[in-house]
């Protein structure tokens, strides 16, 4: 499906100011941890020797980690076959 109202230049700008004067607690995770702190220890047990040079890049191993946080602390599940009943 094609999106039909693209992203502006500052449109992610403003949106990230919006959701801080609402106060989300996604702003507020974001300023009090430092996420860096995290990084030799995914690092030590992400990195595996790459056999070739074929396929995707990895994603970032921190972004990695913010999703199974997020996906902890609000209940998500990235399977498909999850269903609401």
């Amino acid at each position: 499906m094609k999106n039909i109202n693209p992203l502006g230049f500052f449109d992610e700008h403003l949106l990230l100011e919006k959701l801080s004067k609402l106060k989300d607690p996604l702003v507020k995770l974001a300023s009090h941890i430092d996420w860096n702190i995290f990084k030799p220890i995914l690092d030590e047990t992400v990195n595996k020797p790459k056999i070739s040079n074929a396929g995707r890049p990895r994603f970032n191993h921190i972004m990695m980690f913010k999703i199974l946080i997020l996906q902890s602390l609000y209940n998500l599940s990235d399977s498909p076959f999850n269903t609401l009943s």
